[in-house]
């Protein structure tokens, strides 16, 4: 996999618990296509690394000393619009996913994430194209973000799609991606290849007109009512 990447991720970590920052630096110094180009302990301080070490992904905390995270993301973006952003939490982020997504971030990791799923967000957001990335476990948060009322946005809600839109193996790829399921998990449960699944996703996104596949997800279960099936 490390020889199909075109260069090295250039990442910031922003975190004010040092014991924690210092461990995901060490974490990520083993990945050969990683590179850490800065941390930074508070809000200023990461915009100043935004500006000076363009990194590809910025590993942001939710809660900083001067700024909240979610606020900081739209600063981020405003700075280098092309960075993608990881928000970190060591608490229910169940209140913070609509808003951080609503202004740009590209993933949510829990903090006791382990190293390999913290590589596989931090490959997925800086590779794929307006994909997200969330901690496996979220599931239970997602469940709530999907069907409940915050997350009803003017752009979500716009959106109609007919219910001969998605075929039934789409339909059926759409609802193990709401319980949470990653491509390769999906392919093993419906026993088809992976890329047969990356296909499927593709597809989906296109007739969906989303951006990503939560976005997705979003759009599928306003206009088809599957959040009781949700687990």
């Amino acid at each position: 996999m490390v020889a199909s990447l075109e260069k090295t991720i250039r990442v910031v970590v922003v975190d004010d618990h040092t014991l924690f920052a210092e461990g995901t630096v060490s974490l990520l110094s083993s990945e050969p296509y990683i590179s850490v180009v800065g941390t930074a302990k508070n809000g200023s301080d990461c915009l100043k690394l935004v500006k000076t070490k363009y990194p590809d992904v910025v590993l942001l905390d939710i809660n900083l000393p001067d700024f909240s995270g979610t606020d900081l993301i739209e600063k981020i973006k405003g700075i280098a619009p092309q960075v993608k952003i990881i928000m970190l939490t060591g608490q229910s982020p169940e209140g913070y996913v609509n808003a951080s997504l609503n202004k740009g971030a590209n993933g949510f990791l829990l903090k006791d994430c382990t190293k390999s799923e913290m590589t596989a967000a931090i490959l997925q957001v800086s590779r794929s194209s307006g994909q997200c990335y969330f901690s496996q476990n979220m599931a239970p948060y997602l469940r709530s973000v999907i069907v409940g009322e915050e997350m009803r946005t003017n752009t979500i809600e716009s959106k109609k799609i007919s219910g001969t839109l998605l075929t039934p193996k789409e339909q059926e790829i759409i609802e193990l991606i709401a319980q949470g399921l990653r491509n390769k998990e999906i392919a093993a449960a419906l026993e088809i290849k992976n890329r047969t699944v990356d296909f499927h996703v593709s597809n989906i996104l296109s007739k969906l007109d989303a951006k990503s596949r939560l976005e997705a997800v979003l759009i599928y279960t306003k206009n088809q009512g599957i959040g009781d099936r949700i687990s």
